[in-house]
């Protein structure tokens, strides 16, 4: 056997040894539970900010659908302005007539003005709310790409200002440039630039209403990436709560390890000597075998939360594509028409089926059959289970085959 100065330092240093393992897990696992929970906030003030933005492009765009009822209003006032001004014409002078004409697109194209402005407005913090952390949770090389120096941002945000401001003046000049176009009398022509202002309120409408429908489902993508950065945070946390205590066992184990091996030589047996020797190294390795899986699960959800995080930097061509309002709509349309496309598909088989020769149906039928066949066939295999059938029959029973 092993002397007993041996075993003095030898059962001691095992001990030893398993109480640093669990120490050096505790440490590993809490630096990563610490750094998921920081991603996990970062990601949340993200988000939040988004949201923050998005309400303020919803505050800014809360005026145009008024400005768009404005519009249209006068523009229908301006249809009944000459009935109007024939009841008053014997009683008012030439130059009050003119100014009632000009009431009407007056008003319609300030209105579309102030739309245009609102909706410049709108767009500017929608797209700021979409683009957020585009930059903040991108790789270096990509944020590299596009860098802007402090003087670049200030002449984008100036030219950004100055788009605000030229579109405003813009949008007051479209109706009046195209009733003076048009020939005919004052009140066409007045007509002419009422409804045109009403068509520029629509159109600023349906822009900014195009574009918070990209900021909202850009919010929510961000938001729900936020959700699970901090969930995977959460679950490391809760695997890395155990660690303080799996430290406490290790050290305890070590501690009455020290103190075991002074009171060896009192035991009479040398099996019970063995078991002694043996049973606190043990117990504190797999106490710190427990706690390097612990701190391997922190490990794991710090990596999921940090992937998480970097799913808000989304702006390439194919997350915007799946983001567009329009591509949505389509989509919706598809799916209404579907089912009322197959029922007239199914109509026409079956009146087609009605007229053809017997030569022919019999014909018809078999491909039809041998398509369905292919179509419900999921192994490819040539033949159809019971389960397929199932499914089959009532479709050919229904188109009137069988």
């Amino acid at each position: 056997g092993l002397s007993e100065k041996l075993v003095e330092v030898l059962v001691p240093s095992m001990s030893a040894i398993s109480a640093a393992i669990g120490l050096s897990a505790e440490f590993n696992g809490k630096v990563e539970v610490a750094r998921g929970k920081e991603i996990a906030a970062v990601t949340l003030q993200a988000a939040a900010e988004a949201e923050s933005y998005l309400a303020q492009a919803e505050r800014a765009k809360a005026i145009v659908p008024l400005c768009v009822g404005i519009a249209t209003t006068f523009s229908a006032f301006a249809l009944l302005a000459p009935a109007f001004v024939a009841e008053l014409a014997p009683k008012v002078g030439a130059s009050i007539i003119t100014e009632i004409y000009l009431i009407c697109p007056v008003f319609a194209v300030l209105s579309a003005a102030v739309a245009a402005l609102a909706t410049q407005e709108s767009i500017s913090l929608a797209s700021a709310a979409i683009g957020l952390g585009a930059r903040r949770f991108s790789s270096s090389q990509d944020v590299g790409r596009t860098w802007l120096s402090a003087t670049e941002q200030i002449d984008k945000a100036s030219l950004r200002a100055r788009a605000k401001w030229s579109s405003f003046a813009v949008s007051v000049l479209p109706a009046p440039f195209l009733a003076l176009l048009y020939p005919g009398s004052l009140e066409f022509r007045a007509i002419v630039a009422a409804a045109a202002a009403a068509a520029q309120a629509a159109y600023s409408l349906a822009r900014v209403e195009y574009t918070l429908a990209r900021g909202v489902d850009a919010v929510a993508l961000k938001s729900r990436c936020a959700a699970i950065s901090d969930t995977y945070a959460n679950q490391g946390a809760r695997a890395g709560a155990i660690l303080p205590f799996t430290s406490a066992l290790s050290g305890l184990c070590a501690a009455t390890t020290v103190a075991v091996v002074e009171v060896l030589p009192f035991l009479p047996s040398p099996v019970l000597q063995c078991l002694t020797c043996v049973a606190f190294p043990g117990v504190g390795a797999i106490v710190a075998a427990a706690a390097s899986i612990s701190k391997a699960r922190c490990e794991v959800d710090a990596a999921a939360a940090t992937a998480a995080a970097a799913q808000i930097a989304r702006v390439d061509e194919e997350d915007l594509a799946e983001m567009s309002p329009v591509q949505t709509v389509l989509g919706l349309i598809r799916s209404l028409l579907r089912p009322a496309t197959q029922r007239a598909r199914s109509v026409w088989r079956r009146l087609r089926w009605r007229v053809l020769p017997p030569s022919d149906k019999l014909r018809v039928a078999r491909a039809e059959l041998e398509y369905r066949v292919e179509m419900y066939d999921a192994d490819a295999d040539g033949r159809l289970s019971r389960e397929e059938l199932r499914e089959l029959l009532p479709l050919e029973a229904e188109d009137g085959f069988i």
